[in-house]
């Protein structure tokens, strides 16, 4: 039987990289050799909890961020609040402990996320993260924080490619938008490499999509009647992806707004029927999924997306439709049957593979 350890390297970390986090501090106690190769894995999450007491959780990580394999093995350093609702406020003590973290994100030399969930981050956190994506790539999750509405941005040729942010007040519940200029002004400061942005809430009224320069080839955004998201989508000649959340009869009306020639590289998009029944046709489509909040979710009106829009992708057609959001279990065997014709190209349906679906032989490659 072959050693472990005489295997090739690629295939040594391979089994290590299945382990769990359990398995691993294990592994790495009773095997010096594959010590190296555990904490590595270990240690690539770093998260940074925010308790009532701020300082405690940053002195829990002292020792660790001054340990040179620990900042050699980070790749996402998480900063997270209270689950609940009730923000991280940050007083001038707190905003103290916030530069002792900020001061450590430089050591990270192969940071490649960061992640601010729920907390108040003061100028030197912002500038530690901002100037680490100056002269490397780096992706952000910014999720219900508040930023200072004063804050410079140190460089502008930030080399962030990948932005998800969620913006709604975490001071009011239920919550609502948030407006604020950071995003816009952040977006523009990464215009030159940002290819996926996934915007979660509402921005009409930030100027959000006044921004033609940046090239996207992803892009999650909430449905709106603002005639500045049609204007920038035009402008996404790159775009491969688009996510329309909330695109129901209140805001339907967009997509007839976008000419034949806008939007000629997409390849999957979700949206509600009556908007991919003007997005799919002409356009290179693979994957067309209906939003699961639109509101158009009787039976002849998924035969009619079947029959009337997927076939009119360009190419070979769409291959992939996710129906299991919006078809419920007494629908999908009417609608199968129905649409048989119209889904003999689809590949993927989303729709569990039943018993009663499987002997009903509607149609099997699907499944």
């Amino acid at each position: 039987m072959i050693d472990l350890l005489e295997l090739p390297l690629e295939l040594v970390l391979a089994v290590v990289q299945l382990l769990g986090n359990e398995d691993l501090r294990i592994l790495s106690l009773v095997c010096r050799h594959l010590r190296p190769y555990c904490q590595a894995v270990l240690l690539q999450t770093c998260s940074i909890p925010i308790t009532l007491s701020l300082r405690r959780s940053v002195e829990d990580y002292r020792i660790l961020f001054q340990t040179p394999h620990f900042n050699e093995s980070i790749r996402f350093l998480s900063i997270r609040g209270r689950p609940n609702n009730d923000p991280a406020y940050a007083n001038g003590d707190d905003q103290a402990w916030f530069a002792e973290v900020a001061g450590h994100i430089p050591t990270l030399r192969r940071l490649q996320c960061i992640e601010i969930n729920k907390v108040e981050p003061g100028i030197p956190l912002l500038d530690a993260i901002f100037r680490s994506t100056v002269n490397k790539p780096m992706k952000l999750i910014l999720n219900l924080n508040t930023y200072p509405e004063e804050y410079t941005f140190p460089a502008k040729d930030l080399k962030i490619y990948h932005i998800e942010a969620g913006v709604r007040s975490v001071y009011i519940d239920p919550p609502e938008p948030y407006p604020t200029s950071f995003f816009p002004r952040l977006v523009s400061a990464c215009a030159a490499t940002l290819s996926s942005l996934h915007i979660y809430d509402d921005h009409t009224y930030t100027n959000m999509w006044d921004n033609s320069s940046v090239q996207l080839r992803s892009l999650t955004v909430t449905a709106t009647r603002d005639p500045s998201l049609v204007a920038f989508l035009q402008s996404q000649a790159s775009l491969e992806e688009l996510i329309i959340r909330h695109d129901d009869s209140r805001v339907e009306g967009w997509a007839s707004k976008l000419s034949g020639s806008d939007l000629p590289n997409l390849r999957s998009v979700t949206a509600s029927f009556g908007s991919l029944r003007y997005l799919v046709p002409g356009r290179p489509i693979r994957e067309a999924n209906p939003d699961n909040c639109c509101e158009d979710l009787t039976s002849t009106g998924v035969h009619d997306f079947l029959c009337n829009t997927c076939p009119r992708a360009a190419g070979d057609g769409i291959e992939s439709v996710d129906l299991g959001a919006v078809l419920s279990g007494s629908m999908v065997l009417p609608v199968l049957s129905k649409s048989q014709r119209a889904i003999s190209n689809i590949q993927y349906l989303g729709i569990p593979c039943l018993v009663k679906v499987r002997q009903s032989h509607v149609i099997l490659r699907p499944f």
